[in-house]
């Protein structure tokens, strides 16, 4: 199933801190809470992110299946935005279901974007398509057109049980689209972390819900399911941002490439390159950079973390 010029991709390396990405963010966030705090930091770090648009991929567990799941993704994403006072500022469209054949795409308007936004960009400055839900629509745009490889790296939020099997809920949305990411020749950035960035209900009250209406939305919405309020619950997708926005404050390590069997167990063979892992962010920081970031901007001032 690999792609015999994946033993040649090229490893990302991650801009150093002042040095802005251009970024595609695409995900399931209607799925889980910790997607909307992920967003909103990005939201919050135009001193980091070139934000070109989000795309609303598609998540299992929903009532109907999962059928409206990207139209429900991107709704919220809009939701956010809207908190955040940035109704509309970027393109929000919609992904596509779960890939039915290994190498048959899923066509939506979410993969044509990401391609457009690939390859409309300049040759020099690679696309940073940032995934945190299933890679439905990265795998697909790759099958459309697989000249993105050359303009784009992928950072994507897996979360493995490395390095025995590539096991986490954003692969069983997609299976097809998640090996075919590692069997690609995709510039890649295994994001494998995020387990250990909880918030008790304490912290997230009083770090968010003064700080206005983005604040109170964040915050509150951890009512809505108690698995949310838990204070053992993860939000395992900040830690995708935080790494982006300092990543100091993340371990990073080039690793090969592994092959991802059908049973979704890793087998190193030496065949696919190297990619990107990020084995490990800063719990502490993850939050604080959110924090601060939403407390700025409801004073309408700067946050301390941009001007480190």
């Amino acid at each position: 199933m690999q792609d015999i010029r994946a033993r040649h991709r090229r490893v990302p390396r991650i801009p150093q801190r002042g040095r802005s990405m251009r970024v595609v963010i695409d995900s399931d966030a209607k799925n889980e809470i910790d997607d909307l705090y992920a967003i909103a930091l990005a939201l919050l770090s135009p001193d980091r992110f070139r934000i070109e648009g989000f795309v609303g991929s598609n998540y299992l567990n929903d009532p109907d299946g999962g059928l409206e799941s990207p139209r429900k993704s991107a709704e919220e994403i809009r939701t956010v935005m809207t908190h955040a006072g940035l109704a509309d500022r970027y393109p929000v469209v919609e992904g596509g279901h779960p890939m039915q054949y290994p190498r048959v795409p899923s066509r939506s308007s979410g993969v044509e974007f990401i391609i457009d936004r690939a390859m409309d960009g300049p040759s020099d400055e690679p696309l940073w398509v940032i995934g945190l839900g299933s890679a439905t629509n990265i795998a697909s745009a790759w099958l459309v057109e697989p000249r993105i490889s050359e303009r784009v790296n992928v950072f994507w939020h897996f979360r493995t049980r490395w390095p025995h099997s590539c096991y986490n809920f954003n692969v069983f949305g997609d299976a097809h689209a998640a090996r075919l990411v590692f069997h690609s020749d995709l510039s890649f950035v295994l994001f494998d972390t995020g387990t250990h960035l909880t918030a008790p209900m304490e912290e997230t009250a009083a770090n968010l819900l003064p700080h206005g209406d983005l604040g109170r939305y964040l915050h509150e919405y951890r009512h809505l399911a108690p698995l949310f309020a838990d204070p053992e619950k993860g939000f395992f997708d900040l830690g995708d941002i935080a790494a982006l926005v300092e990543p100091e404050c993340a371990e990073w390590e080039e690793v090969p490439c592994p092959e991802v069997g059908w049973d979704l167990t890793y087998h190193f063979r030496g065949t696919l390159g190297s990619i990107l892992r990020c084995a490990n962010v800063d719990r502490d920081r993850s939050f604080a950079l959110l924090y601060d970031r939403v407390r700025a901007h409801a004073s309408g001032g700067r946050p301390a973390s941009a001007d480190a």
